[in-house]
């Protein structure tokens, strides 16, 4: 995603209270309708060299109130912007950087951090680099991390996933509790549909979504935190 006080989603009514969800803000909307359509090009120079301005260079983040953990994240006027804290964690497919094709079901038996990622949004370099530093800590209380790149880099160019990987995680990158590939255009839609540059979920043993945030490199605190509560 007993819960942290960070997990719980709230309803609007108890706005002041709850706590903030920092989400990137959207690429226009003409950015993701080229997703059904533009070719999957990437720019293949490696992140090393820009690796300390990936820290530097933090891009602007939103705060969302977060839903009561009994509603929904979306809003009368739209569809909801994440899967609720609560809600059984949809199967969908994704593919590693190894090529092998994967179900959401298979990672069910373990705590998994299921995170979308866009590989040219510099808060996403940050968040890689701030999970390559504490990927111990959540490997300890059990947590696996599947670090995906939304579907075809919501229509933008940016790095491989694996250069991504490779550069910004650094030997954490083969490191067995953490899993690099691609979302599938199914995955992309069902747990990103708002097309956040980043997004992130808990999901507990038996595949029960305890807490979603986003910004890892902000953020990780409280993900420790959620995730220390589970194990």
């Amino acid at each position: 995603m007993s819960k942290t006080k960070t997990g719980n989603l709230r309803s609007a009514s108890t706005e002041s209270e709850a706590p903030k969800r920092q989400v990137p803000p959207r690429p226009t909307s003409a950015a993701r309708r080229r997703v059904a359509t533009k070719p999957h090009r990437h720019n293949h120079l490696l992140l090393g060299a820009g690796t300390g301005a990936a820290v530097a260079v933090v891009g602007i983040v939103v705060g969302l109130s977060v839903a009561n953990m009994s509603g929904s994240a979306g809003t009368s006027s739209g569809p909801a912007a994440y899967l609720p804290v609560g809600t059984q964690a949809p199967d969908a497919t994704f593919t590693t950087v190894a090529g092998a094709t994967e179900p959401l079901g298979a990672l069910r038996g373990k705590l998994t951090l299921l995170w979308l990622v866009t590989t040219w949004c510099s808060s996403c370099q940050a968040g890689t680099q701030a999970m390559a530093k504490d990927i111990g800590a959540l490997a300890a209380d059990g947590v696996r991390v599947v670090e995906l790149e939304n579907y075809h880099d919501l229509g933008q160019s940016g790095p491989t996933v694996s250069a991504f990987g490779e550069a910004l995680a650094g030997n954490a990158f083969h490191d067995p509790d953490w899993t690099f590939g691609e979302a599938s255009a199914s995955l992309t839609h069902t747990y990103n549909p708002k097309a956040y540059l980043d997004i992130y979920y808990l999901i507990n043993a038996n595949g029960r979504i305890t807490y979603v945030n986003s910004s890892p490199a902000s953020t990780m605190p409280q993900l420790l935190a959620a995730a220390k509560a589970l194990a």
